[in-house]
């Protein structure tokens, strides 16, 4: 397992009008994201990188980082709609 999980490849990434990078399909070394997953020790996962879906336009998948600033109440509604991946680890 890699400590550093931050491995999306780069030439898939696509950039929209707004400039938000994402996805047009879901990566083949993504699942469904659980809580647990920005944690590690008690402590968030800073520059992790997850993508959520947009839930107007299910072929958005826009690239997301821990920060400081994200908390488990801006990411439960996300959680609870399926619509957060994290990459798979090995």
């Amino acid at each position: 397992m890699s400590n550093m999980p931050f491995s999306t490849k780069l030439e898939h990434i696509k950039v929209n009008k707004s400039g938000f990078r994402y996805y047009s399909e879901l990566p083949v070394n993504y699942r469904l994201a659980t809580i647990n997953d920005f944690t590690v020790n008690g402590k968030r996962k800073i520059g992790m990188i997850f993508l959520i879906r947009w839930w107007w336009n299910p072929l958005f998948f826009q690239i997301c980082y821990v920060s400081q600033n994200l908390t488990k109440e801006i990411l439960e509604p996300h959680l609870k709609d399926n619509r957060v991946y994290v990459e798979t680890q090995e």
